[in-house]
């Protein structure tokens, strides 16, 4: 046991660091080889070999310090070699940071930082951040970044952003989060747990897994992008499938252009953006896409008493056949899909209460010469639901398929599509 005043003045003596204890109390700063149970330290703590149990610091708390003082480098990768680490095993509480030379199995919680030059097996929170060289292997809850060098198995929540530079096995919560790679189920190695990012800006050097966010980077994707804007390349591995990436704005593989008629509105123009799933799976009969398509929608009047016009999102899921015959690829196609459309029934004005159009689709398209490669013309089934707070029907149709459903009106009918499609 220690009692302390300042390093230097303790009830070890002069020489305090030569000693290892099993409690310490340092009204001041204490100095240890090592600490085994119990430290308190109303400004800081210091151990030079090891600590184990519970150590609370008012300002920091120190694992490792001086532990290679004086030595030359050759000595210090000896000592290294010779099987040393400085270790924290147990808990560390701290008003400012704690900081650990070697590796941490156990809790570490700071108002300022965490900082481990060896690997974590445990958590880590800290007020403003925590750091880990190598792996982490459990949790990092910071208010402003975590890092992790090497790999993250576990989570990472933090206010401004998560950083590691190998492999998420587990889940990244941030306003920018960044890993060198997330494996996932498509995979060529099937193995690892899928790990996801969810943030304002996600990034993954490869991406097999999910990413949810306002702007999502996937250099080599195979996996989920959820979010406004997704950037993404294709995977690299032969017979393996590229990811899913669904948005607004999808810029990697495939997209469509369409102008079309239908039963409410005398153009229509859809531009798609997605990714082409199989595209290097050669035995597979079908090309699949995903697509997500930005629509607008306008009728000057012909088609209902008023000009009206429509904004709107669509997503599905479309069939290209496959043929190694001159021409023949891709010649036909078949699709299906959701669209949901905001109606404004007033020319450049935007109706504020609930419009919306729903409108399950099925599609079916074909080229109509082989050399016109990317010029398909393509029908489809639609049946519509249009709920509003207002009372305007939009149907072309009889009433009669109106109903109120909690104060609002419903109405369904079924409907077509016929057009150009250009992929």
């Amino acid at each position: 046991m220690q009692v302390s005043v300042t390093p230097g003045l303790s009830t070890n003596g002069m020489h305090a660091g030569g000693y290892s204890n099993y409690f310490s109390l340092n009204l001041t700063a204490g100095y240890s080889a090592a600490n085994y149970a119990f430290e308190l330290g109303v400004i800081s703590n210091l151990n030079v070999n090891e600590t184990r149990g519970l150590q609370i610091a008012g300002l920091t708390n120190f694992t490792g310090a001086n532990a290679f003082a004086g030595l030359t480098p050759k000595e210090k990768d000896l000592k290294i070699k010779s099987g040393f680490e400085a270790n924290l095993s147990g808990a560390q509480f701290s008003g400012l940071a704690n900081v650990v030379l070697f590796n941490v199995f156990g809790w570490q919680t700071a108002g300022g930082a965490n900082v481990v030059k060896g690997s974590l097996q445990g958590f880590q929170i800290a007020g403003i951040g925590n750091s880990v060289r190598k792996y982490t292997f459990g949790g990092q809850l910071s208010g402003v970044f975590n890092v992790s060098a090497e790999s993250v198995d576990g989570f990472q929540l933090s206010g401004l952003f998560n950083v590691t530079g190998g492999e998420l096995f587990g889940v990244q919560v941030s306003a920018v989060n960044k890993a060198g790679r997330i494996e996932g189920r498509n995979s060529f190695d099937n193995n690892d747990p899928t790990g996801i990012q969810i943030g304002l800006v996600n990034h993954a050097a490869r991406m097999n897994g999910f990413q949810i966010g306002l702007v999502n980077i996937g250099k080599r994707m195979q996996g989920t992008q959820i979010g406004i804007v997704n950037i993404y390349r294709g995977g690299k591995m032969p017979e393996t499938r590229d990811g899913t990436s669904i948005g607004l704005v999808n810029i990697g593989s495939g997209g469509y252009a369409a102008l079309y008629v239908n039963e409410l509105f005398l153009t229509n123009v859809e531009i798609a953006t997605g990714t082409i799933k199989n595209s290097r799976m050669n035995n597979e009969t079908k090309e699949i896409q995903i697509q997500n398509a930005l629509i607008y929608s306008n009728d000057p009047g012909f088609m209902s008493d008023r000009e009206r016009w429509a904004f709107g999102y669509g997503l599905k899921k479309m069939y290209f056949t496959r043929s190694s015959t001159k021409g023949m690829n891709k010649f036909r196609f078949w699709s299906f899909g959701i669209d949901w459309l905001h109606i404004n029934h007033e020319s450049k004005k935007l109706t504020r209460e609930l419009s919306l159009l729903t409108r399950p689709t099925v599609a079916f398209g074909s080229r109509l010469h082989p050399k016109l490669r990317s010029i398909y013309v393509f029908a489809a089934a639609t049946y519509a639901l249009y709920l509003t707070d207002g009372s305007k029907s939009i149907s072309p149709y009889s009433s009669e398929s109106s109903k109120e459903v909690n104060g609002q009106m419903l109405e369904m009918w079924p409907g077509f599509s016929a057009g150009v499609h250009i992929q």
